[in-house]
């Protein structure tokens, strides 16, 4: 995404934002780095919440998950909710290279919400805009596309509630 749009995004402007904005995300890849081979389960949610993440008490977060780094701001994590080991949670999507793709499918930016006492298994991809209600689990490998209803089951892909808890 062109620095100009992010910067706009935020409110910042002139040499002093993007001055800014450089070194929020030098300093968030870092801790991006330092988060995914972090082998201490604390450590890695302390780093990921210095990021930007929004994230409630008692989160797991299990290693090499991925979270947006452009805006990490905009992902808000429950209480007491796990996040399985390979895991992608985005809160925006864009096509970087010169394509008339660009126009079918334009830069979106939207805030992706985990609910209170989740449990997401293993490399599931959450697209930006998701929001996941209190207590639901969504399957391994699940790519969740829509809204998921509090205490539910949901898998596949693109996943769909599967049951009712």
């Amino acid at each position: 995404m062109p620095a100009k749009e992010v910067l706009d995004f935020y409110g910042l402007k002139g040499p002093i934002g993007y001055i800014r904005y450089a070194f929020r995300f030098l300093r968030n890849f870092a801790f991006d780095k330092m988060a995914f081979f972090c082998p201490i389960k604390s450590w890695r949610t302390a780093l990921h919440r210095w990021k930007g993440i929004k994230i409630g008490k008692g989160v797991y977060i299990g290693h090499e998950v991925i979270f947006d780094r452009i805006f990490p701001d905009q992902i808000e994590i429950g209480d007491h909710t796990s996040i399985g080991d390979r895991s992608i949670i985005t809160a925006h999507a864009n096509i970087p290279s010169a394509t008339p793709l660009r126009e079918l499918y334009p830069r979106t930016i939207k805030k992706t919400i985990i609910g209170n006492g989740v449990w997401i298994m293993p490399n599931v991809t959450l697209i930006p805009g998701v929001k996941i209600g209190d207590e639901s689990v969504i399957a391994t490998g699940s790519v969740v596309t829509k809204d998921v209803p509090p205490r539910t089951l949901a898998g596949g892909v693109p996943a769909k509630v599967l049951k009712k808890l």
